[in-house]
């Protein structure tokens, strides 16, 4: 073969069939096959890639024979090799016609071969207008480099260096010799600046025969966003029998996107899902809007009283969601955080991504703030939508909460805090107290620290006023309130650390540290029987709960607090500094008996002064990736342990999870959490056991499935089992479970469905989402890992 030297004008016209980027119609970056399977057959680009303007780099050809028709005439013949860049050109003949300068043309012919960094084009015959650069090449195939993603057409044709435009064109994701589905068009365009593949007349096939008809199709083809139809959604279940969903994506701005999903559950009706989000200067947020017309399925449910009369009266079905977080200024933000729902047993039909039923009730949330170098100061709305009509009359809303912090550490050694509360409580229990509540709360801190040691003591006061109305002294639970009530309790506390620090004998490069606190508190008792509860619960006294000021959330119970917590950690590190182990063990020593009242809790009737609580908290990393945590909460005064759990993961990869857990509750110590009348004496201690596993079982078959069963109650909490098929160009899931639903209270058992489900996914097409991830959230308790 002889080396030769065309004309360098019209070899770099030859070669500029098109820019770069121009060949980006297949998937999307994430959507690349790690399955080297896949990929047989797939061309490769294995050169430097070679960056810069590709018309001004230099040209190289080769050639068995050149024929040169002087002045306007060259043919090239015989395994024509041109190079330039990260292109490539190969064909029998090449004829440069130039005689026209208004038409100059550039025709190839016999096994024409086009290939970059990005697609690989081959054809018979392919021509050029070398003065505009438009091209086409017939018959013609196409194959994207180093990742799935080919077609054919009867012609191809390049216009303007930006549009590819096949004639009777298709594509298809799946490998060669695969045409498990396919798209095919009577015109297929791909618009190289917008990142768009257009098919008008579109069939979507699986193998031949077709499935789909649109007139017109629109798909994205990089990482441009782009308005157009995205993936559709397939699905089918026994409880909503086939469910479609086909997300319209609206490109409004950079800054601004929305997305409309028309959804077709058979069993229940047409749903639309509306999303619309936003980015600016001053923050980011998300509207959601869901609406189902008439979910016949929900309404033939209340009719039979499939969940008792757990049913509100609506006749439309609907979602809404808003969340904000905004920096008006360097010292104003907003946020908002609500979610509403038509009726109660909306999460439990039609599952959201917005929010999850496990609370028994949804929030709605608003805050604006101010803070600067010395104030923090928050104006906040918290409504709450319950589930259940019993809880509906025991929530306390704030409507509204100022809350005012003042700091001032300039004061030498000692640090000044000032934090300060206005709260006016509502709820929609005729026969509940409503009230405004203002606290006040001076602080001074003095702390003395180095490398191995602290020292903190603290004091203030906490003054508090009730003004309460709506008092119903004839029933029991209210027959000791007051309508207005001052509250005053000074408060003292001196907190010490220590941290020891050796080399470990038996262990080469580990080190441990052994690190005792001890912390004293005192806060005198006042009876708060007149004061309802509003806002305070028990807080879990787990290691780090041993040191808190006070066992209550809020601010109606403080409790009297004259005691001594006492505890001490080690740890394990390696020569990397990385913590191996720890293991914490503490215990909280009363002086004189803690108590609020002699009537609000069931833990203040026990006279036990001494030590009252232990706990202890673990954890071991095993290896990189296995983890073991557990802790233990015991309780003298209910004699025996309050809280438990334990979890151990094995997380080798991310598609292989093994997760093993434990948890433990007293029901003695769940009665006194929750005083809730509609609760008490239905509970059983809870002792709960799971088992959570995704694993490959072959290079397309996953297995993923959760077990939880309820020792006490002998019944199976929660569960489901999946397979999840992935191969190179289609996908499927099937997954089985039991739903839970709800709690009947007179047999004192769960209630569930069992449900059935498949979907159904194509490679290649948007991006697809983590499978695995979305199946191991099917149940009521989805997954969280342990490593974080």
């Amino acid at each position: 073969m002889k080396k030769l030297a065309p004309s360098l004008i019209a070899i770099i016209i030859t070669l500029s069939l098109h820019n770069i980027p121009s060949y980006a119609i297949g998937l999307p970056k994430d959507s690349i096959s790690n399955n080297p399977q896949c990929l047989i057959n797939v061309p490769r680009f294995v050169r430097p890639l070679v960056n810069g303007d590709t018309n001004t780099l230099p040209v190289n050809a080769e050639a068995n024979q050149l024929e040169a028709l002087y002045p306007n005439i060259a043919i090239y013949k015989g395994e024509v090799l041109i190079e330039q860049g990260n292109r490539t050109v190969q064909a029998d003949k090449v004829t440069i016609d130039t005689q026209d300068n208004n038409n100059r043309i550039v025709t190839l012919e016999g096994n024409i071969t086009y290939q970059d960094n990005l697609i690989q084009m081959k054809g018979d015959n392919a021509s050029m207008n070398l003065n505009n650069n438009d091209a086409n090449m017939s018959p013609s195939q196409y194959q994207l480099v180093n990742r799935l993603g080919r077609g054919n057409a009867d012609q191809m044709k390049l216009e303007q260096n930006r549009y590819i435009i096949l004639k009777n064109g298709n594509y298809t994701s799946c490998p060669v010799n695969d045409n498990t589905w396919n798209i095919k068009g009577t015109t297929v365009i791909h618009d190289n600046e917008e990142q768009l593949l257009e098919v008008w007349n579109a069939i979507f096939s699986i193998g031949k025969i077709p499935v789909l008809y649109s007139p017109y199709l629109q798909l994205p083809t990089g990482d441009k966003r782009r308005s157009g139809l995205l993936m559709p959604n397939l699905g089918y279940d026994s409880i909503d029998g086939i469910d479609f969903s086909l997300p319209i994506y609206w490109n409004i701005a950079p800054n601004y996107d929305a997305t409309f999903t028309p959804r077709v559950l058979e069993k229940r009706g047409i749903q639309l899902q509306t999303e619309f989000r936003y980015l600016n200067e001053l923050g980011l947020g998300t509207l959601a809007f869901e609406w189902l017309q008439h979910d016949s399925k929900y309404s033939e449910d209340r009719k039979n009283h499939i969940n008792g009369y757990n049913y509100d009266d609506n006749r439309h079905r609907w979602l809404f969601h808003w969340k904000n977080e905004e920096l008006i200024n360097y010292n104003w933000r907003f946020y908002a955080d609500t979610t509403r729902v038509s009726d109660n047993q909306y999460l439990t039909n039609l599952d959201s991504k917005y929010t999850f039923q496990t609370a028994g009730y949804l929030t709605q949330f608003y805050k604006i703030a101010y803070n600067d170098k010395y104030w923090d100061i928050a104006l906040g709305y918290r409504h709450f939508q319950p589930f259940h009509s019993e809880l509906k009359n025991s929530l306390y809303q704030t409507e509204p909460q100022l809350d005012v912090s003042y700091y001032n550490n300039d004061l030498g050694p000692f640090k000044f805090r000032v934090f300060s509360q206005v709260s006016r409580f509502l709820t929609s229990g005729e026969n509940r107290p409503k009230a405004w509540r203002t606290h006040i709360e001076p602080t001074l801190n003095y702390t003395l620290t180095n490398s191995w040691s602290s020292l903190t003591t603290e004091t203030g006061f906490m003054a508090t006023h009730y003004n309460q109305d709506n008092i119903r002294k004839d029933i029991e639970q209210y027959k000791y309130l007051d309508k207005s009530v001052y509250r005053f309790l000074p408060k003292f506390s001196i907190d010490g650390k220590v941290i020891f620090e050796r080399d470990m004998p038996f262990i080469d490069g580990y080190t441990q540290t052994l690190e005792p606190r001890v912390k004293y508190i005192y806060i005198p008792y006042r009876n708060q029987s007149n004061i309802s509860n509003y806002d305070s619960t028990i807080l879990q006294s787990d290691y780090i709960g041993l040191f808190r000021d006070q066992p209550y959330s809020g601010l109606d119970r403080i409790a009297s607090t004259n005691k001594i917590s006492t505890g001490v950690t080690t740890r394990f590190y390696d020569d990397n500094k990385v913590e191996k182990f720890n293991l914490s063990i503490g215990q909280i020593t009363y002086f004189t008996k803690s108590k609020t009242s002699e009537h609000n809790n069931d833990l203040d009737e026990n006279s036990d002064t001494g030590s009252i609580t232990w706990a202890t908290d673990n954890f071991w990393r095993i290896s990189d990736n296995m983890i073991f945590r557990s802790g233990v909460q015991y309780d003298t005064r209910i004699d025996t342990i309050s809280l438990a759990n334990t979890i151990f993961e094995y997380h080798p990869s991310s598609d292989k999870l093994v997760q093993l857990s434990y948890r433990y509750a007293n029901r003695n110590y769940i009665d006194t959490v929750d005083k809730n009348p509609f609760y008490r004496g239905y509970k059983q201690d809870i002792s709960q056991a799971g088992i959570m596993a995704s694993w490959p079982l072959s290079q397309t078959i996953s297995a993923v499935g959760s077990y939880y069963y309820d020792i006490k109650l002998e019944q199976t909490t929660d569960g489901f089992v999946g397979l999840h098929y992935s191969d190179c160009c289609w996908g499927t899931t099937v997954q089985y479970g039991r739903k839970l639903t709800d709690w009947d209270n007179t047999s004192r058992r769960s209630k569930y469905e069992n449900k059935l489900s498949i979907n159904f996914e194509l490679q290649g097409l948007g991006n697809n989402r983590d499978t695995k991830a979305k199946m191991l959230n099917f149940g009521k308790l989805p997954y969280t890992t342990a490593f974080e």
